[in-house]
């Protein structure tokens, strides 16, 4: 089977994925001409790779994913996939082009690496296992929502130190999603496309409010040390998907 992924800071918007596979890619919400995933698992390979090909700076990257029969399993002395629950964090600098463009390329690629290695020290504290690094986010599981939240938080105070500290530090919108997955061997793959899972994350960054610092959004309960107050649950309208979908923010 075939994954794919943008490089956004190859991508130029000029849309040509989206026209080829409008339900396979989509435009990035939150950001200026810049296409996204949505759903690899709606078009057939032949039209992916077409639409892939279409990218006139080649900012759409293919890789294939193995995926094994049970046969092939069998035969092979794999491990049949085991289904489990796991909780998945979806995070990205908002509005990276407009800050690239006002601080350029070279100041850029400072705050990138910092943010790189800032979440990437966080999320190894929360035993948060990193899938996929696309551009300037990150998509990583974790064993439990309450590692996800917890992580969550502590990126919002870390962005709160570095502003107070060093007067700067770009915003990131996090979105977190539990939901099934299968693992086979030491590898942890997302669920069926159907669940809808991976392919949300994205419509639904487009309708919750955009992280900006802890206290605001993720705020720690006084009365019990860990445990967090959430927004109401509310159910909403996504573009692609047909019932509602119910989210917290």
């Amino acid at each position: 089977m075939l994954r794919a992924r943008v490089d956004r800071q190859r991508c130029i918007g000029a849309g040509t994925c989206i026209t080829l596979a409008p339900t396979a890619f989509d435009w990035l919400k939150g950001e200026f001409l810049k296409a996204d995933v949505v759903d690899t698992g709606s078009v057939d390979e032949e039209q992916l790779r077409e639409a892939a090909f279409s990218c006139p700076t080649a900012a759409i990257i293919i890789e294939e994913v193995e995926e094994l029969l049970p046969w092939q399993l069998r035969s092979s002395g794999v491990k049949a996939p085991r289904r489990i629950m796991a909780t998945f964090m979806f995070t990205d600098i908002v509005n990276s082009t407009n800050l690239i463009e006002a601080i350029g390329d070279e100041a850029w690629e400072s705050v990138l690496r910092w943010h790189n290695e800032a979440l990437r020290g966080l999320f190894n504290a929360h035993r948060g296992d990193e899938i996929d690094n696309p551009g300037d986010g990150f998509f990583v599981s974790f064993e439990s929502p309450d590692a996800a939240l917890a992580c969550a938080v502590a990126i919002q105070r870390k962005l709160t130190e570095h502003r107070q500290t060093a007067g700067f530090a770009p915003q990131i919108r996090i979105g977190v999603h539990a939901s099934s997955a299968s693992v086979v061997g030491k590898s942890l793959a997302r669920g069926d496309p159907r669940e809808r899972g991976d392919g949300n994350r994205h419509r639904i960054y487009g309708v919750v409010a955009e992280d900006t610092d802890a206290e605001r959004d993720l705020r720690t309960d006084g009365r019990r040390a860990g445990r967090l107050e959430v927004a109401t649950r509310r159910s909403v309208s996504l573009k692609g998907a047909g019932d509602p979908t119910r989210t917290m923010g």
